[in-house]
């Protein structure tokens, strides 16, 4: 059986005066808060740390389709894959883009994206611990027909050279 409660809230009595405590700790906010906007006008600094840069020189990038037998090979592959993806962002500063990518016209295909700052590191991410443990897993699902994979890598061309 189901059950509602139903509880009014009441709001607080507001302060009649803006010279109470809360009132002058939030103009206090209300002031910094300016301050740190009439900063970053003057200085030119407001939203660049949020802009990000369109294509990195020099990166290194992979792209991966891969297509599975079912979808329990697909979820089976993404628990693997999960701990990867989790070891890379917690431990290599060097990967600016590791994701995986559900198609929205194919439930079987998934596309990886991966992205470091050169090929040189590109290296040290597949000597990884989590990498050898990772591909031995994936290599034993394409070996048993369950999984197909396409791939191409090559450097990033930045748009500075465009």
């Amino acid at each position: 059986a189901w059950s509602l409660k139903i509880q009014v809230l009441t709001p607080s009595p507001r302060p009649t005066s803006l010279f109470t405590p809360m009132a002058k700790g939030l103009r206090c906010l209300i002031l910094l808060a300016s301050l740190l906007v009439v900063d970053g006008l003057a200085t030119g600094k407001l939203g660049k740390e949020l802009k990000k840069e369109k294509g990195y020189e020099g990166a290194w990038s992979l792209t991966i389709q891969l297509r599975f037998k079912d979808v329990a090979t697909r979820d089976e592959f993404l628990k693997f894959w999960g701990v990867l993806a989790r070891y890379v962002r917690d431990y290599e500063p060097f990967c600016l883009l590791f994701e995986a990518i559900q198609s929205d016209k194919d439930p079987l295909l998934l596309i990886v994206d991966e992205r470091y700052t050169d090929k040189d590191v590109y290296g040290k991410h597949r000597s990884s611990d989590a990498f050898n443990v990772f591909r031995p897993q994936m290599q034993k699902l394409q070996d048993a027909g369950r999984l197909q994979v396409l791939g191409e890598s090559g450097v990033g061309i930045s748009l500075k050279n465009i």
